[in-house]
């Protein structure tokens, strides 16, 4: 999610304004107060928004809220969560290929609406294991860290195990049978009559993981959902602006005070 700063002279005294444009410094008086205010508006989100995250923000997601200058040429100052693939530029918190995904799920989080399919959703789909249009969430028998989600490795052992990986002359699907079966995977579907491991006709339902005595029990590991929504949680927007409007007009009002006792020096 990125949020644009722009000059509102509404926001600016006649004074100040004045004073700026008679001693030509309108322009780089205005790009400052609003880099200031935006740089308090980062610190607004890290103080108020980011202790909202499940389990904290992580040292990624931290460092991945970024703001972009204002400068003379282009009084807009950005202050926003990294998606990746960004074009910021001229500034040392440019983002770099590949991003920061957290960016996404900071964005999705303050706007709310539906979740987009993960990596582990898309091989499953393309696998036919779930419908096309059908989601993963985290059932009782997964594993959550401390910020409520599942590692790559464990996606990727349920990939395995339920034989999701489709590239030809892939060996990343597990040998059925075998020593692996210790942390096994499977898709329990569920028809008119109940759940099934394997009835002709039968709609997928959860994927369940082995446990107990010789692996004879399973607890659901995945829930086969339709498209998760997500509510708007984090006021991020609200947050930011607030702020800014509170900095902004201090800080233009200082520069140019500031700038015209020093004029002629």
């Amino acid at each position: 999610m990125t949020l644009t700063f722009t000059i509102d002279s509404g926001e600016i005294s006649t004074l100040n304004r004045n004073l700026a444009l008679m001693i030509g410094q309108f322009d780089s008086i205005a790009a400052g107060a609003i880099t200031t205010a935006a740089l308090q508006s980062r610190e607004a989100i890290r103080r108020e928004v980011e202790p909202m995250v499940q389990g904290g923000a992580t040292t990624w997601t931290k460092r991945g809220l970024i703001v972009r200058y204002a400068r003379k040429n282009d009084l807009r100052a950005m202050v926003g969560y990294q998606y990746g693939g960004g074009n910021w530029e001229d500034n040392e918190f440019t983002p770099k290929a590949g991003g920061i995904p957290a960016g996404r799920y900071m964005g999705l989080n303050a706007r709310g609406g539906d979740r987009r399919p993960k990596a582990a959703e898309m091989q499953l789909r393309r696998a036919g294991i779930i419908g096309k249009d059908q989601f993963i969430t985290p059932g009782p028998g997964a594993r959550l860290n401390t910020q409520g989600n599942v590692s790559g490795g464990q996606y990727q052992q349920m990939l395995s195990r339920v034989r999701a990986f489709t590239a030809a002359g892939s060996n990343q699907n597990a040998v059925r049978g075998g020593s692996s079966r210790s942390v096994d995977y499977f898709v329990m579907r569920r028809d008119e009559r109940g759940y099934t491991r394997g009835q002709l006709g039968a709609q997928p339902a959860f994927i369940a993981k082995r446990r107990g005595r010789g692996r004879r029990g399973f607890v659901p590991a995945f829930w086969i959902v339709d498209q998760p929504n997500y509510e708007r949680r984090f006021p991020i927007q609200s947050v930011a602006m607030r702020e800014f409007r509170r900095v902004f007009p201090a800080e233009f009002e200082r520069r140019a005070q500031s700038a015209w006792r020093n004029r002629g020096r």
